[in-house]
This record gives structure tokens, sequence and C-alpha cells, in this order.
């Protein structure tokens, strides 16, 4: 789904950094955004350290990792590279009490957190997703 989502932004006019754990899933993003005209907008990495010194300040990145462990695994390699003021977005549909954990978590750290719900599946990531955000103002 955060392939389609990226993409979805890279069409709408916007330049999007995207990483995944597995590299190979980042080059068929880089991929298939040179066949789809939108090459330009959308660059891959395979390092979350050099993903996360291509985002312009205050960053924000959006997640979609299947819940539970893998999220926290994400996030914990997200805040050694984020600073105070930036903020992560979770929209991997998690349990509520993960997703206040994880937000108490990281804003000891000045980090801002945004639960996100994100329903329509991979057509509506690509077309159109429902998203519902929830977290402080602040954020």
């Amino acid at each position: 789904m955060g392939q389609n989502l990226a993409l979805n932004i890279a069409e709408k006019g916007f330049a999007i950094s995207v990483y995944n754990r597995s590299s190979d899933k980042t080059d068929v993003a880089v991929a298939r955004a040179g066949k789809e005209g939108l090459g330009e907008k959308l660059r891959g990495y395979h390092e979350m350290k050099d993903f996360v010194a291509s985002l312009a300040k205050p960053r924000c990145v959006i997640i979609l990792v299947k819940a539970g462990a893998p999220v926290d695994a994400t996030i914990a390699g997200l805040c050694q590279f984020l600073e105070p003021g930036d903020c992560i977005i979770d929209g991997g549909n998690e349990w509520y009490e993960n997703t206040e954990r994880r937000a108490k978590e990281v804003e000891e750290r000045g980090i801002l957190y945004l639960g996100m719900g994100v329903s329509g599946g991979e057509e509506g990531a690509r077309n159109g997703p429902s998203m519902m955000p929830g977290g402080s103002k602040e954020a």
C-alpha cells in the first residue's frame, strides 16, 4: 500500500522520498514511478539515514508498516535520525493503546506523532484513500 500512496502523492505534484526495509521494494517503486512518468517526483533510498536526510525540515514521515513489532522497529530506527519538531505519521491501522504508547515514547524526544487509519486498500491508496489521522494539535 505504501508504494501506491507514494505514487498518488507524486502524481499530485509533490516530491516524495521512499524507503523500504526490503531494498528491492524500493527499486520496484522507483521503476514503477519512472514507467508512470513520475520519476522526477519520486526518489528511492536504500538506507534509512539517507532517506531521512533527503527530507526538508521539519520532516514528516508516513509509515505504512504491518502493525505490531515491525512498527516499533521502524520507529526506533527513525528516531536515530529524526530531530525535535519532526513528525511520524503511523498509517498501520494499529490498536489505539499501541498508538498512544508510541506517541508518548517519541514525544519524549520532541518528535510529533499521529496515528492514521487508512482505508481503501491498494486501489484506494493509489487513487484516493480515506485517511483518518488522530493525535496532538501540535502534530
